[in-house]
């Protein structure tokens, strides 16, 4: 069961549209939206920007409202990396590039503002060389 959102609850402000990397949310203006299951990935960044609420986790559960400066962002392992560049063409804010370290390509958040967390990078890399971090998990382990 995929997220959704409590008709009642919902007004329209389209903050869930414009996060979703799948477009699975929609609606006009003021009016109450929708998630399309077919679509929907449950990566959770609608329920973390929704200023009012009306998203309901796969449980019934509301998701903690989290800031954007605190959403998950991706860390690119460049010792695993290969350079395939799947990350890359996943990633639905093209958040992410190649950059050049130590005469090799790898990948790299090249506009972490652009980036959701959705997770989609670390899905689609083949090598596991992408891993999705908060900022207060990345302070702790340096």
């Amino acid at each position: 069961m995929p997220y959704r959102i409590a008709q009642d609850e919902c007004k329209g402000c389209q903050t869930c549209a414009r996060v979703c990397p799948m477009r699975a949310s929609s609606g006009e203006k003021k009016q109450p939206h929708s998630i399309d299951a077919s679509k929907c990935i449950e990566c959770g960044v609608c329920g973390r920007a929704c200023p009012y609420g009306a998203i309901r986790d796969p449980q019934g559960a509301k998701p903690e409202k989290v800031k954007r400066s605190d959403w998950p962002k991706p860390y690119v392992w460049n010792a695993d990396c290969v350079g395939c560049e799947v990350c890359v063409s996943c990633c639905p804010f093209q958040a992410l590039g190649m950059a050049e370290v130590n005469n090799e390509f790898v990948a790299a958040l090249f506009d972490p503002k652009a980036c959701v967390g959705c997770g989609l990078c670390e899905q689609g890399c083949p090598v596991n060389a992408i891993q999705l971090f908060t900022p207060q998990e990345l302070r702790k382990s340096a």
